[in-house]
């Protein structure tokens, strides 16, 4: 601490010289220092292995004193003991060698099965390839197509604006002027078109075919398929030739094992998509009948539904007697009277007194309408 509050002295040059030089010693003091210890450590490590290598060669004399010394069962089982080291080594060492196989086995198939994805997705590409361009053909072709109709159409607009033209000339009077410059027959007689072909042919296709049993089914495809198939002559193929023929043909089922799975991919989609939208249709049709109060299992039905024209109440089978029926007409209850239906609310009538003369004249008519009743009683006793 004392060394921090000394004031700097300004030292002459023999004194620095001298310091410089007592650091030089100072370094190499200790430079000799280190290489003497790293020496040190070297000795101490021989001497390290080499009382290793002694412990093992009396570990190894005194194994082969205790052997020497060991009575018969203790050798016996030390060889046991051996044994079974040597098995336990050689069962290792088979291991190992029968993994190193599976291994380089593992890799020589992963390697193959990479060479293989790596050539189909080349064929693939070819194939896209390839497809795409029969797709731009076929584009071509129908835009040609198309301007060819277009054209077709344009010129028989024509040719019908100057028939109706000429037409219209002939019937305004000017017959003369219309046949002058012809000098020839007055009418057209159209070519007769090739006819193309049936566009509802597929479909009767596809009926005829529905109608088909399946034996006549399997009939058409094995005469189908005796017809595409035809037999190779092999006698006259050399080797290199045959191989060529097999990689062909074998590319060919490739193809067309894809095409078929892709198209029974295909024909799942579209089965799934009707049943889904014979779904919807039967949805609707429900609705629809439920709407105009129609049952829906005979709106669905390939008859059209019953349509109610009359209520239930219209026509009721009057199961009143001949008593009851007069009964109701004396009574003027003249209402229809249905089993656990409520008659309807009475009406009460303002009846005026008559006068004398008229009192009388009911009487008299009562007493002859009492005298048919009489009549009619004795009749039905």
């Amino acid at each position: 601490m004392a060394n921090k509050f000394l004031k700097k002295v300004p030292f002459s040059e023999e004194e620095e010289y001298e310091e410089e030089e007592v650091e030089e010693v100072e370094e190499e003091a200790d430079e000799e220092e280190h290489d003497e210890d790293e020496q040190q450590k070297g000795h101490e490590v021989g001497h390290d292995h080499e009382d290793e290598e002694a412990k093992v060669r009396k570990n190894l004399k005194d194994y082969e004193i205790d052997d020497a010394n060991m009575t018969e069962g203790e050798k016996a089982m030390l060889a046991a003991k051996r044994r079974q080291e040597e098995e336990d080594k050689a069962k290792v060492l088979e291991y190992e060698e029968k993994r190193r196989i599976e291994r380089e086995r593992e890799e020589e198939e992963l390697r193959k099965l990479k060479e293989k994805q790596e050539r189909r997705r080349l064929e693939r590409e070819a194939e896209e390839r390839e497809a795409a361009e029969k797709l731009r053909l076929a584009e071509e072709r129908r835009k040609q197509e198309e301007e060819e109709r277009r054209a077709r159409m344009e010129a028989e607009r024509k040719k019908k604006e100057e028939e109706a033209k000429r037409r219209t000339q002939m019937m305004g009077g000017s017959f003369a002027a219309a046949t002058a410059g012809t000098g020839g027959r007055n009418f057209v007689i159209p070519e007769k078109k090739e006819k193309s072909a049936d566009k509802f042919g597929n479909i009767v296709q596809a009926k005829q075919e529905m109608g088909m049993t399946k034996e006549q089914q399997e009939e058409a495809k094995r005469n189908y398929m005796s017809t595409i198939s035809k037999g190779l002559d092999l006698s006259n193929i050399l080797s290199s030739d045959l191989k060529e023929k097999i990689k062909t043909l074998h590319q060919r089922i490739c193809k067309l094992e894809i095409e078929k799975y892709d198209l029974e991919k295909r024909h799942e989609r579209q089965v799934y998509d009707l049943k889904e939208l014979n779904e919807r249709q039967r949805q609707v049709a429900r609705n629809t009948a439920l709407k105009k109060g129609v049952d829906p299992a005979d709106a669905g039905g390939r008859y059209p539904p019953k349509v109610c024209i009359s209520s239930k109440y219209d026509r009721q089978t009057d199961r009143r007697t001949f008593k009851e029926k007069r009964a109701m007409f004396d009574n003027k209850t003249a209402y229809p009277c249905f089993p656990n239906v409520p008659p309807p609310p009475t009406i009460l009538e303002k009846k005026i007194k008559p006068e004398i003369g008229e009192e009388e004249g009911k009487e008299y008519h009562e007493g002859e309408y009492g005298e048919e009743e009489e009549e009619y009683e004795e009749e039905e006793e």
